[in-house]
C-alpha cells in the first residue's frame, strides 16, 4: 500500500468529517467517488473508527435527536434517511428505540396543530374541512408518522378546533 495514497485518502476523509458527523458508509462512498482502491478505503475507515472519528451508533442517535426535534420527523422518515446514510438495521432500530411512543405522538400533534392553525384561521365549510384533513394526513405521513398516530392526531387536532 502506497503511504502517499493512504495519506491522501485520510486527508479527504478528515475534510469530509470536518463539516459534520458522518457514517462509515458515507465515508466509503466519498472515497470511492475519489477513485480510491478498496484497501485504502478500508484502512481509512478502520483508522477513523479506532480513533473515534466515526461511530455509527452515536451518529444514528444524534441523527434521530436532531431530525426528530428540529424537523419534526417520525420514525418511518428517520429510518428511511438512516438507511440512505448506510446504517444497518440493528443500529437504526436501536436509535429509533430511544424515541418514546408518547413523544412521537406529541411531536406529530405539535406539527399537526401548527399546520392546522394556518389552515383553519378563517373558518371552513365541511367539504373544505374534509379536504384539509386529508392534506394534513398526507403531510404527517410524509413526515414519517405511522397511520395510527396520524389518525389519532388528526382527530384530536380537528376536534379541538371544531368546538
Amino acid at each position: 500500500m502506497d503511504s502517499e495514497r493512504l495519506e491522501e485518502a485520510r486527508k479527504i476523509a478528515l475534510k469530509f468529517l470536518a463539516g459534520t458527523a458522518r457514517s462509515a458508509v458515507e465515508i466509503e462512498r466519498r472515497l470511492s467517488r475519489a477513485d480510491f482502491e478498496p484497501e485504502y478505503i478500508e484502512a481509512v475507515i478502520e483508522e477513523a473508527k479506532s480513533r473515534g472519528w466515526v461511530d455509527d451508533t452515536a451518529f444514528a442517535q444524534a441523527w434521530v435527536e436532531d431530525r426528530a426535534d428540529r424537523k419534526g420527523y417520525g420514525k418511518t422518515r428517520l429510518a428511511q434517511e438512516m438507511r440512505g446514510k448506510g446504517l444497518d438495521k440493528e443500529t437504526i432500530s436501536d436509535a429509533l428505540g430511544e424515541i418514546a411512543p408518547e413523544a412521537e405522538t406529541q411531536r406529530a400533534k405539535d406539527v399537526a396543530q401548527s399546520r392546522w392553525d394556518k389552515i383553519h384561521r378563517d373558518g371552513l365549510d365541511s367539504a373544505t374541512v374534509y379536504a384539509e384533513k386529508q392534506k394534513l394526513s398526507q403531510f404527517l405521513l410524509r413526515r414519517g408518522f405511522s397511520y395510527p398516530i396520524v389518525r389519532q392526531v388528526i382527530a384530536e387536532v380537528t376536534q379541538n378546533n371544531e368546538e
